[in-house]
Parts: C-alpha cells; structure tokens; sequence
C-alpha cells in the first residue's frame, strides 16, 4: 500500500514538472517592472523635493542686498550638483523678481518678491536605463520677499 501511495504522487508530480520555470518566466518579467518603477517614481519625486530645497536656499540668497541674479543662479547649481549629482549646464534656474519696476536683483527694493524656480529633465537623474518617465521635467520653486 505504501509503494502505491509514492506511484501516485510520482505521476502527479511528472505532470507538473516545469511549471513552476513557467509560471516564474511569466510573472519575474512583470515584478521587475514593477520593481523598477517604484524606484523610478521615488527618485523622481526625491528629486523634486531637492529642487525645492535647492530654491528655496537660493530665493534666501536672492533677498539679501547686494545679491545679482548670476550670484545665486550659480549657487543654485553648484547646489543642485551637490545634492543630486546633476552637472551644472543641465540644470536650468530662472530668476525672477515680481514688480513692475526692476527686472533684476540688482534693482529690487524692499518687498518685492523674489522667486527661484529650477528645472531638470527626468532623464539626466534617472538610475535605471529604462526610461519610465521620458519627456517630463522636475521642478522646485521658492519665492520670498526681498529684504
């Protein structure tokens, strides 16, 4: 009784031999995209919020008499470079001051709001070669009042 209980578990495991290699074919495939995009979406949006860090230090520089909009634009990016690891002509800084009569930093006077608002392409600070976020733009934003 014993040598037929082992035959038919015998025949039951032949006819399930290499499913397991089929099923982890068809499913590995998608758990890596997966995978891989949740790291691609966590980056992205680490990045985003480093942007914002970046801006934010660099509306603080904009503030401060005697700050020109060359001064901080380069400290933007000498920022961004450190923390995310972006070279500097990849990252785009525009430097605006909110008033009808200055353009420049140079020219704001009290209370005119100063705003830093930088952009980087997703694919200059991506990991991973597959490109889940092709075409989008990260940016970080800060605006305060000049001092």
């Amino acid at each position: 009784m014993h040598a037929q209980r082992s035959m038919r578990a015998l025949c039951r495991s032949d006819r399930r031999e290499g499913a397991a290699a089929v099923e982890t074919a068809l499913v590995l495939p998608l758990f890596f995209l997966i995978v891989f995009g949740v790291i691609e979406f966590g980056r992205a949006f680490m990045v985003a919020q480093l942007l914002t860090n970046a801006a934010r230090e660099g509306a603080r520089s904009a503030i401060t008499a005697g700050s020109t909009n060359a001064t901080v634009a380069e400290t933007v990016k000498s920022l961004v470079h450190e923390y995310v690891g972006v070279a500097k002509s990849k990252v785009n800084v525009a430097i605006s001051v909110n008033d009808s009569t200055s353009t420049t930093l140079a020219q704001a006077e009290r209370r005119d709001m100063c705003e830093v608002l930088i952009t980087v392409p997703v694919s200059d600070v991506t990991f991973i070669p597959l490109k889940f976020l092709t075409g989008i733009t990260l940016r970080g934003q800060a605006a305060m009042c000049h001092e």
